[in-house]
């Protein structure tokens, strides 16, 4: 007999697919073997995208629906959108006797609060993964004084006072969360990390770590900078490759590998910089390569804008670099990570100015490269203790037993 049924709704737009590489692994985890996890995902290109995603769902048992999104006029289409998928909830919650509903992100819990008032019963959990209107804001010329923005933040509240259990990302988050919607307490708000797989990610042995350098026409003592993910603007591509820049100044032979899908921009990056090429490497490669290329390297790049939103983001290459065994150079006031990172795993940066580059190059050279060993064994420490798979799916497991407790779903 089943435990519990949840179905999870994403809003996703073009570009990284989460589902794969972070959700699934979590689902697959966390469930009990009685569990059923339903996922719906409302998606721009759901033809070129969900074929992908749906095979890795069967795979592990999980049941998948993709759904278009209508994407113009935008607040239009946004409200029809949240009004269609409440009725797709609807039908669906009734047609397989979904317990809990689980919206990731405002647009979705905008769907779910308006379905929930034809679902007598039904849980809420609201996975408040980052703050997006506010995403909005700082990177996509949002007005804060704006309609749609007004309206998705009294959404997100509204979500969060209704919710059962809201999941947030960095105790930040929590924190705002909980102003915002007026709670006098936050008991109802948990934060779960970002985990990925400690077997996948891991510092791995000497022998393999030189293969995959000599396989880039490096040797073992080449300093190697790796950045691995998106490179939009607010990532600084520009001062990634200044960076780089000035640890070539201190030692010639040192190297940068990008790991991206972005491969055109991180060229025009490298070439604006003015990184010759054989002192700099680009490669798209399968996410289950992307490990091994961390753990041969000997720092690991995260850079990002500050800002209000970002105070919610758990940036995952963080987590993947410190399960490698890689030192973390990365701007502070970044979710959680000023607590997370220190000393002994890495750097945080104020600024990310030509000065503050300058430092941060030897600090990597004199302090870092001299204590490799050390710092391998101190970050994969952090990571185990802060990004593991494991860890993730464990709190996910203590939010769905508080929901779903046995006896109501044995006897349902």
């Amino acid at each position: 007999m089943r435990q519990c049924a949840i179905l999870f709704i994403s809003w996703d737009g073009p570009g990284p697919n989460y589902h794969e590489s972070l959700f699934l692994p979590l689902f697959a985890r966390s469930r009990r073997p009685d569990d059923e996890i339903h996922l719906f995902q409302y998606v721009w290109d759901a033809d070129e995208r969900s074929a992908s995603v749906r095979a890795a769902a069967q795979q592990l048992g999980i049941a998948y629906t993709a759904w278009p999104v209508w994407r113009t006029p935008q607040a239009p289409a946004t409200a029809a959108m949240i009004a269609k998928g409440a009725l797709d909830l609807v039908r669906y919650v009734r047609r397989h006797r979904i317990d809990v509903l689980m919206p990731r992100s405002i647009i979705p819990a905008g769907m779910v609060l308006l379905a929930l008032r034809f679902l007598p019963g039904v849980r809420l959990l609201f996975d408040a993964d980052g703050l997006m209107a506010d995403e909005r804001a700082d990177f996509g010329g949002w007005s804060r004084e704006g309609r749609l923005y007004r309206i998705l933040r009294a959404i997100e509240a509204a979500a969060v006072r209704r919710a059962d259990v809201v999941i947030t990302r960095t105790h930040r988050a929590k924190r705002i969360l909980a102003e915002r919607a007026g709670l006098d307490g936050a008991d109802t708000i948990v934060v779960v990390s970002n985990g990925k797989d400690a077997e996948a990610f891991q510092p791995g042995i000497a022998s393999d770590r030189s293969a995959v350098r000599h396989e880039l026409g490096l040797t073992d003592e080449t300093p190697l900078l790796v950045y691995a993910g998106s490179l939009g603007p607010h990532y600084h591509p520009d001062r990634m490759v200044a960076f780089a820049a000035a640890v070539q100044v201190m030692r010639p032979d040192t190297h940068l590998l990008i790991l991206t899908g972005s491969p055109d921009v991180a060229h025009e990056a490298a070439r604006s910089g003015g990184l010759v090429g054989e002192r700099y490497t680009v490669r798209r490669v399968p996410p289950e390569q992307v490990p091994r290329y961390l753990a041969a390297a000997d720092l690991g790049l995260a850079f990002r804008t500050a800002s209000l939103s970002q105070q919610a983001v758990a940036p995952i290459k963080v987590g993947e670099y410190l399960l490698c065994g890689l030192p973390v150079l990365s701007t502070s006031g970044i979710g959680d990570l000023d607590d997370q990172l220190d000393g002994t795993t890495g750097r945080l940066l104020d600024s990310l100015d030509d000065a503050a580059l300058d430092e941060a190059a030897g600090w990597f050279i004199e302090e870092v490269l001299p204590a490799r060993d050390r710092y391998r064994a101190n970050c994969r420490e952090r990571g185990l203790k802060h990004f593991s798979l494991a860890r993730s799916a464990g709190q996910y497991r203590e939010a769905f037993d508080s929901l779903a407790p046995v006896e109501r779903l044995v006897t349902a």
